[in-house]
């Protein structure tokens, strides 16, 4: 029975090592939703391998079940990377974006699983999974629009500026969320003032500062949308 397994016990080595890491108690949906879902569709106890075809018709499963577990899965890794990113203190610019990014990878996958959880759309396409994305937003809100309008500033516009703070340990400084298109124009941090108490100060913040206050809305969302629309519908 799938109740007999446990992420510590029977993961592979990412699963197990999230579990200390931030799954108990930041994510413990996630375990539950692998056991309920997951481990069915996988071999166990003889590997941790998926089904064949054969094998998921007879128990009523389908390849869009393989999708949706194979998302999960990807949700864990981009996780994972950012929760090492999250200990180098302090962050460069390029570690802070790399965190962002794939923080905000772990949120975009999430919003395809949840939305292909629920439809039969194609699995195997691509495209389908950006509009399961874009389909979820529209229907269930967009809660974290503001971090995913960061991350995309980040990495599909010029580098963001960054300001230096004299006499701090972590002292390199990027725009706080919401103030990223507020200096596009590099002189405003270039000839601005970074006194104490400035405007421009205040409107910037450290990479670390920032990689965690969008992990905490991050896991949170995750949480509370596993929660909500994959543990209340069983299908085993």
């Amino acid at each position: 029975m799938p109740q007999s397994y446990s992420l510590l016990k029977d993961g592979d080595g990412l699963e197990r090592t999230c579990v200390g890491l931030f799954l108990n108690k930041e994510f413990s949906a996630y375990e539950k939703f692998w056991l309920d879902f997951i481990v069915p569709l996988t071999n166990r106890p003889i590997d941790i391998h998926f089904k064949t075809d054969a094998e998921l018709q007879a128990i009523g499963r389908t390849h869009n079940d393989i999708c949706v577990a194979q998302l999960h899965y990807t949700v864990l890794r981009h996780l994972f990377r950012t929760c090492e990113l999250r200990t180098i203190k302090p962050m460069s610019l390029d570690q802070f974006i790399e965190a962002i990014t794939r923080l905000l990878a772990a949120l975009d996958v999430a919003d395809e699983l949840l939305e292909r959880r629920h439809n039969e759309d194609d699995p195997w396409s691509e495209s389908e999974g950006r509009e399961a994305r874009v389909g979820w937003r529209q229907s269930h809100g967009d809660s974290l629009k503001h971090l995913r309008r960061y991350r995309n500033r980040l990495i599909h516009g010029r580098v963001s500026p960054t300001i230096i703070i004299k006499g701090t340990y972590s002292r390199l400084r990027v725009p706080r969320f919401g103030k990223e298109n507020d200096y596009l124009d590099w002189r405003r941090v270039t000839n601005g003032s970074v006194g104490s108490g400035g405007t421009l100060r205040s409107d910037f913040d450290s990479p670390n500062n920032l990689t965690d206050l969008a992990w905490e809305e991050t896991l949170n969302y995750l949480e509370s949308s596993w929660t909500r629309y994959l543990l209340k519908t069983k299908n085993n």
